[in-house]
């Protein structure tokens, strides 16, 4: 099964072509306002708050992505709702209007946070991980730059780039196939696979650069640019050798494929100068392309896929609030949770959905599909966190963030 966060933005790959500068996370129109992101290292965005969505989800967000973020699977079996939070019931104020009530925190899952090793560098954030529990990522070299790595029993490999400054590993399949992207040495940004541990271009898909964001069978999906603007972007598949773009409207990214490909993404990101924005959630599969609506608001965007076809995501409500959703196959439906702003960046086979609090900067994830959303404990000594990819054991990967120095991430597993 295959789930994607979708934290990361090309735009972030642009950035650090030109500037060599370690993966962000950036926003995209239509997310949740900018003052609820977070960053949540190099993707990228998923954003998400990571944001994951722009993601983010998840985001763009985690520092995570080069352009996608420089922008994360296992997944424990759902355990029962959290027990319902009561709310006290409200006392008349001395006028007879009824005191304001302050909502109960939110409960903390009963989980443990493992914060992996990293590279020389401080900095480093895991995006997605496989039934066999093998995570990847990206970390922070002394210089700076970010290479994409791949974590096997906690010991963390450096997996290079194609010659430039940075790369960065999106997904991982039950093969062990990695996706991502990586620089050359000109300093553009190319989709690329790690087989057996060497690199492969997969090239930049007649664009100016590009990023794999998912695999899963003999599929790699992602997004590449034909101009430098959120309405450049057009999605990919690639079955083997043979690659297609995927019939939708401009300003489309492809962000996850389960393994009956079915892909999950967004068409109809815009410009910020360019609003409204009306980018819209959608699921593709033999040339047939869905889209799944919203919560009621203008805007929705897809960040993760599994394979029963469920999808998650955010989007806006009827009466502006930024929501988290999960669409059944038919129909899509609010996640509940205290939280002002949350993500929903991915989903496993069992119905686990993890996000991120990007109001609070706390991973969270919802038990079930119409459970109320819980936190994921923060490692010693960070300060916020993102979930960032989930497996079908329940096994969460994403980032804790920690100011020592200065802010910087570290990558998390959940168990």
């Amino acid at each position: 099964m295959r789930t994607r966060a979708a934290l990361t933005t090309l735009a972030v790959v642009l950035g650090m072509a030109l500037s060599g500068a370690p993966p962000a996370v950036a926003g995209r129109p239509g997310d949740r306002p900018p003052e609820t992101t977070r960053p949540t290292r190099p993707k990228p965005t998923v954003v998400p708050s990571p944001t994951v969505s722009p993601r983010p989800t998840a985001s763009p967000t985690p520092t995570v992505r080069p352009t996608l973020s420089p922008t994360p699977t296992v997944r424990p079996t759902p355990t029962g709702s959290p027990t319902p939070t009561v709310r006290p019931t409200p006392t008349a104020s001395p006028t007879g209007t009824p005191a304001p009530t302050t909502p109960a925190p939110m409960p903390t899952a009963d989980r443990a946070a493992v914060v992996l090793p990293g590279l020389d560098g401080p900095g480093s954030t895991a995006y997605d991980v496989n039934s066999a529990g093998v995570v990847v990522g990206a970390a922070e070299l002394a210089s700076g730059y970010w290479h994409a790595v791949r974590w096997v029993d906690g010991r963390i490999e450096d997996l290079g780039t194609l010659g430039g400054l940075n790369s960065q590993a999106e997904a991982i399949d039950e093969r062990g196939r990695i996706v991502g992207f990586a620089q050359a040495a000109d300093g553009s940004a190319h989709a690329v696979a790690w087989v057996n541990g060497k690199i492969q271009d997969l090239g930049l898909t007649g664009g100016i650069f590009s990023v794999a964001s998912d695999t899963a069978g003999d599929r790699v999906v992602g997004t590449y640019q034909v101009t430098d603007s959120f309405a450049g972007r057009r999605a990919f598949v690639r079955t083997g050798n043979t690659e297609i773009t995927i019939d939708a409207p401009p300003g489309a990214s492809a962000v996850a494929v389960n393994e009956a490909g079915t892909v999950a993404g967004t068409y109809g990101y815009k410009d910020w100068t360019d609003p409204p924005f009306v980018n819209q959630a959608f699921v593709w599969r033999d040339g047939v392309l869905r889209s799944l609506g919203t919560l009621g608001g203008p805007t929705s965007d897809a960040t993760g896929i599994n394979d029963l076809g469920q999808v998650v995501g955010t989007s806006w409500t009827a009466d502006g609030q930024f929501a988290a959703f999960f669409w059944d196959g038919s129909a899509m439906r609010r996640l509940a949770t205290s939280s002002a702003s949350p993500t929903a960046q991915a989903v496993n086979d069992s119905g686990l959905v993890i996000g991120t609090d990007g109001a609070g900067g706390r991973a969270m994830i919802w038990p079930t599909p119409t459970a109320s959303s819980q936190l994921l404990p923060l490692p010693d000594g960070a300060v916020d966190s993102v979930a960032i990819n989930v497996n079908d054991a329940g096994l969460v990967v994403g980032q804790a963030g920690y100011l020592s120095s200065r802010w910087h991430s570290r990558a998390v597993v959940w168990r």
